[in-house]
């Protein structure tokens, strides 16, 4: 049953991506404020009506198209090396790594950045989850902190919130996008070493945290 399923849904599955990837290539063409449904179905060499047989509104595919933006050229791969660092390494790595490609994102895909901006804005589903998908990361590497005694024992869910909330603007399309462009990552640096220094037994205020 379930085979068949798969089978059966498979059209629909590989259409949703053809209509993602053409929302992608009109959204770099004509940017996401000037872009419209009828120039993806073009595209497509489809029919507005069939995009929409798929997608219920236009906020939806475009949910859609920053989702997969979010997922493949946003989504922050650590070094293959990574396991054998220190989980404080591998922590700020991920926060100047996420930096980064929201940077490259800005200063090479303006369209898409834009989008993204949007997404931010409205806080979209797509926004949303992948915020999600970061502090999952950040309390995945807390947990291998903490298990290796190089951060203090303390609530998980909470230090990584908090991690995350302290480090939020080197994260957000919003306030990178509103950044000179001579940023320099120095202060980014300096950010992420002081978020990471919360975590270890030498922090202030570490007693009150762990106690929670």
């Amino acid at each position: 049953m379930e085979v068949g399923t798969t089978v059966k849904n498979q059209p629909r599955a590989d259409y949703i991506s053809s209509i993602v990837e053409a929302g992608t290539a009109a959204c770099r063409l004509y940017g996401p404020t000037k872009t419209n449904v009828v120039d993806i179905a073009r595209l497509l060499g489809k029919s507005p009506a069939s995009v929409y047989k798929i997608f219920p509104s236009k906020a939806a595919i475009w949910d859609a198209i920053a989702g997969n933006f979010f997922e493949t050229d946003l989504r922050f791969t650590p070094s293959a090396d990574g396991e054998l660092t220190s989980a404080a390494s591998r922590l700020k790595e991920t926060a100047l790594g996420q930096h980064r490609l929201m940077l490259q994102a800005r200063h090479g895909d303006g369209q898409m950045f834009d989008l993204v901006v949007l997404a931010a804005e409205g806080n979209w589903p797509s926004f949303r989850d992948h915020l999600k998908r970061l502090e999952a990361h950040v309390r995945e590497l807390v947990c291998a902190g903490i298990a290796t005694e190089e951060f203090v024992p303390r609530n998980v869910d909470a230090a990584a919130s908090c991690f995350c909330a302290s480090i939020i603007s080197l994260w957000d399309p919003r306030i990178i996008g509103a950044l000179p462009w001579s940023h320099c990552e120095l202060s980014a640096h300096e950010l992420a070493s002081f978020a990471v220094a919360a975590l270890r037994p030498s922090s202030p205020g570490v007693e009150s945290m762990a106690a929670e």
